[in-house]
């Protein structure tokens, strides 16, 4: 059904005369029915192929066939048909799915309305979407007032109100908690089952490799990997092996080692093979630690000898997650207060209330991780720290401010001066460059913009390489690391981030955790972050458990407290030299 062959996508930029290689010879063949998971860390070229595939953009060169068609022969105004009838499309940012305003029935319906579907088939497919995906207790609510898991299911259903022939979604669990994330999995499967729609599922979470029958990981914009459930049921020494551990050879011959393997056997700049006698097997290791005598020693010793799982996760595997402990200052000042703080929304005249009676105190140069299952309020409480959303009740006190008594003029003018918030949703102006992007904040303000800043910043979060480019030619994850940039470059007093690390592959989001710890400690500023991730807690930070509205947790994460939560979240094993 999907066939691509050779595929090439270079980018180029007239005025710099750079280019730009997004895709570099990529294969790909998707079956009718199939769910597959295309896996990819930031940059590999995961958006470019979801653009090419739908058909909003063309290859340089190579071939894309979608059910007998080849797009890349059809004009722009030929693709979007073919979209239109073929394709449905999951956005990872679900108000880009939804109308907010109307009702979540009513969301289902639209697409129905505009293919003219008799009304009665129509409410009666409706109705069986709803129940598909678990959304029959909240069709009367607006779209902009349920949860995120329940924005996702409602986005696939919609995409699947069309009847197209095949789903392409677009990191369609990046924002949500792991509770929300396999209720999403599952709900995937089953329709998958249930109607026999071909899902195409781009992610850079490695936890889909295991999870769907088949899994390409791409990386450079090469395919390097395609990994399939029945295989790995037959392995024996490689048990639990995956698509992390194999290589794809390319129509060129180009084959790159998996990170697994490299990094495993310490490999460096080189690499030696060696062709087994039986021509059956060729073998490759480190020079640097064997040789190739050891080499054929080792491969007559019984396997047992080497019982290490290898897709198994140790705590020698995140060791560094501990190293980098946040200084917090027990004396410093209280810096925002907030006390009895209750906010809804209104559904249908009756207030839903999110947040029922928070009391917190947050104290000058703090780092604040807030957790919680979806729709339990983080997102809420945020909006209402940085003066989006006035309290039903309670206050809000940043310093000697008073957030919900100014008025709105007040408020957009302390905001400017104080807070810098990262959401979910870039913030960037599309009309100019990244670069330029970095001036506004400083055009409002009044005050002079210090290129040396922002240049040091956008190479700590590595995406300094693309400050020439425009908004809508970067990437998911480029697109939120330039909103970091935009918002560490301001060096405001108090940063809220939610979600900030959501479009970010495991190592970057490491690096950029490092990046925000030291903007704290270098600004003396204070940082509150929701997130699903609790990978991403270090100790010293504040941890924050929210719940149903209120706070259920709050302690500060030490040494055991985080290999804890660890060893649950990421279902960590001991260290096997400490086993007995």
């Amino acid at each position: 059904m999907i066939r691509c062959v050779d595929v090439i996508k270079i980018y180029h930029d007239p005025i710099t005369e750079y280019k730009v290689s997004a895709l570099r010879g990529l294969d790909l063949d998707i079956g009718d029915g199939e769910l597959v998971s295309i896996i990819g860390p930031s940059g590999a070229g995961k958006t470019t192929l979801m653009n090419i595939l739908s058909g909003v953009d063309t290859p340089t060169g190579g071939l894309v066939m979608i059910r007998g068609v080849q797009l890349d022969l059809l004009t722009e105004k030929e693709r979007r048909k073919f979209r239109y009838e073929n394709i449905g499309l999951v956005n990872q940012f679900t108000s880009k799915n939804l109308y907010s305003q109307l009702t979540v029935r009513d969301n289902v319906l639209m697409p129905m309305k505009m293919k003219y579907t008799p009304r009665e088939m129509a409410r009666k497919e409706m109705e069986e979407l709803l129940r598909l995906f678990n959304l029959t207790h909240v069709k009367n609510n607006k779209a902009a007032k349920i949860s995120g898991g329940e924005s996702m299911r409602l986005s696939i259903a919609i995409a699947l109100a069309r009847q197209p022939h095949f789903i392409l979604a677009d990191e369609p669990t990046g924002q949500l908690d792991s509770k929300n994330t396999f209720s999403i999995i599952d709900t995937l499967k089953g329709v998958n089952k249930e109607l026999g729609t071909t899902m195409v599922i781009v992610t850079h979470d490695v936890r889909y490799r295991n999870i769907f029958e088949k899994s390409f990981l791409i990386r450079d914009g090469r395919l390097v990997g395609v990994g399939y459930e029945a295989e790995r049921q037959k392995l024996d020494i490689f048990k639990d092996a995956s698509v992390l551990n194999r290589a794809y050879i390319d129509p060129s011959h180009m084959l790159q080692i998996p990170d697994r393997v490299k990094n495993s056997i310490a490999l460096r700049e080189f690499a030696e093979f060696e062709v087994h006698p039986s021509k059956k097997l060729a073998m490759l290791w480190n020079p640097d630690l064997v040789s190739k005598e050891e080499v054929f020693s080792i491969l007559q010793q019984p396997p047992d000898e080497y019982k290490e799982t290898v897709d198994e996760l140790t705590f020698d595997d995140v060791r560094y997650l501990f190293e980098n402990e946040f200084k917090y200052n027990p004396k410093a000042k209280d810096y925002i207060r907030i006390k009895g703080l209750e906010k809804g929304y209104r559904v249908f005249g009756q207030l839903q209330p999110v947040i029922k009676g928070i009391d917190l105190t947050i104290k000058k140069g703090d780092f604040i991780f807030i957790s919680g299952p979806s729709g339990v309020g983080k997102t809420t409480l945020l909006n209402t720290i940085a003066g989006l959303l006035i309290p039903n009740k309670g206050s809000v006190h940043i310093d000697d401010y008073s957030i919900g008594k100014a008025d709105d003029t007040s408020r957009s003018d302390f905001r400017l001066e104080n807070i810098a918030y990262i959401t979910q949703y870039h913030s960037l102006f599309e009309p100019v460059q990244l670069k330029d992007n970095l001036l506004v904040p400083y055009i409002f303000l009044g005050k002079e913009y210090n290129p040396d800043i922002g240049n040091e910043v956008t190479r700590n979060v590595h995406i300094s390489h693309k400050l020439e480019s425009y908004p809508d030619e970067l990437s998911a994850g480029e697109k939120q690391r330039a909103t970091l940039s935009l918002a560490l470059t301001r060096k405001t007093p108090i940063l809220l981030a939610d979600e900030p690390t959501a479009n970010m592959d495991s190592d970057l989001a490491r690096e950029i955790m490092d990046v925000l710890m030291a903007f704290v400690k270098d600004e003396n500023a204070t940082f509150i972050m929701c997130s699903h991730d609790l990978s991403l807690l270090r100790p010293g930070f504040r941890h924050i458990r929210i719940s149903d509205g209120l706070i259920t947790e709050d302690s500060r994460i030490t040494q055991n407290s985080l290999k804890q939560i660890l060893k649950e979240y990421l279902q960590l094993h001991e260290d096997h030299k400490n086993k007995k």
